[in-house]
């Protein structure tokens, strides 16, 4: 198998050595200190898998020369830009010029060698989604666009509504931006789990698109920052990477999508809750089935002990006299049959056992659920939504 085919431009000549020779093992590498030798290299070479570009090269900015050639498809599968800076305009600016991922100097040989290698992973996942997409034909609901921006929202809205799982939001949420030719990112936050990003355009969001989404969660509930808009959720957030300034529709979708990212977030806190509603429920009809068969066995142990009982008795009519001795022994007979059957005390624990397990658990649902009521998000005196 060919090894993957890597760019590596910066204008630093003895550090373009060591990345080569660090890189050479795992990636076909080409090299190059300035964006002319690198346009000849792009030109007489096939595409490459990943260009890693320094952001400075000479007088030149390796973001402009990424935001350049990205949309072409014709110089890398994916870009990574690396810069001595690593503050928050820089990683925006990694995700403005389009690279897939952000470094910051000094980059560890090791770690780079393995955040590449990570990349070409992302690039096979991105493979395997689309090849998945076009599996399952997917198509988009053409009387979707011929409605108004706003209605179309609103009828989004409706079928989260019928949603059951995250990966059928996930689906419902990109089949919108599908037809509004809307592009952007949604980021799951679950309760007690892991966060998931997923990305409308690749299936899976890119390291940069990623890193944004998690600096911005802890922004308003709508934050804008050139043509990307978030919207967030304590539970959700909605990327969208193309809402211009001044066009007829953003203020539409602004609007609505304010309102659907609380629709997102309260129908996972429902999906949450009803989750919980299904494994209390299972406990409770456990301990049921077990309290119904275990009163069963009970009576037929009672019943047995009766029968003893008077079997015992029965046989000791023989004594005509009931003497001290007499009494003591009929009273012996009887403890000693109930002492058999004590095994029915131990039933009644196990029960009161299971029964305390399923109260339980509808105390943490009661605390979950009145968590979830509580839960607010801050926002700004000077936020507003339009």
């Amino acid at each position: 198998m060919p090894k993957p085919r890597l760019l590596i431009i910066d204008d630093d000549q003895d550090y373009l050595e060591l990345l080569h020779e660090a890189l050479a093992d795992g990636f076909d590498v080409k090299c190059a200190t300035n964006l002319n030798d690198a346009d000849r290299l792009v030109s007489d070479n096939e595409l490459f898998d990943i260009a890693l570009v320094d952001e400075n090269i000479g007088a030149d900015k390796g973001s402009q020369w990424i935001k350049r050639n990205v949309e072409q498809h014709t110089v890398a599968t994916s870009f990574v830009l690396y810069s001595g800076l690593a503050t928050e305009d820089a990683v925006l600016k990694g995700l403005e010029c389009g690279a897939d991922d952000f470094l910051a100097k000094p980059i560890s040989l090791l770690a780079l060698d393995k955040k590449l290698k990570k990349l070409i992973s992302y690039q096979d996942k991105i493979h395997s989604f689309e090849t998945e997409i076009s599996s399952k034909d997917r198509v988009i609901n053409v009387s979707m666009a011929q409605a108004s921006k706003y209605g179309s929202c609103m009828q989004l809205t409706s079928r989260l509504n019928h949603c059951f799982t995250l990966e059928k939001i996930r689906d419902e949420v990109f089949s919108f931006l599908y037809t509004m030719n809307l592009h952007g990112c949604i980021a799951f936050y679950p309760i007690n789990e892991k966060p998931l990003f997923f990305s409308s355009k690749n299936g899976f969001c890119s390291p940069v698109e990623i890193d944004v989404m998690k600096l911005l969660k802890v922004k308003p509930r709508l934050y804008r920052f050139s043509s990307r808009t978030i919207f967030n959720h304590p539970l959700c957030s909605i990327l969208i990477l193309n809402l211009e300034d001044g066009a007829i529709d953003t203020d539409i979708y602004i609007d609505a999508l304010a309102s659907v990212i609380e629709c997102i977030g309260a129908r996972i806190a429902f999906i949450t809750y009803k989750n919980s509603l299904v494994q209390v429920q299972s406990k409770i009809q456990q301990a049921v089935s077990t309290t119904k068969n275990m009163i069963a066995i009970s009576k037929h142990h009672q019943q047995e002990v009766m029968n003893e009982i008077v079997t015992n008795i029965g046989m000791s009519f023989h004594v005509l006299e009931m003497s001290d001795e007499q009494e003591q022994y009929l009273t012996n007979l009887v403890h000693g049959a109930l002492k058999k059957h004590s095994q029915d005390d131990i039933n009644f624990l196990e029960v009161t056992d299971l029964l305390d397990g399923a109260l339980a658990s509808v105390d943490e649902l009661e605390v979950l659920n009145q968590q979830q009521a509580e839960e607010t998000v801050v926002f700004d005196d000077e936020d507003e939504l339009f």
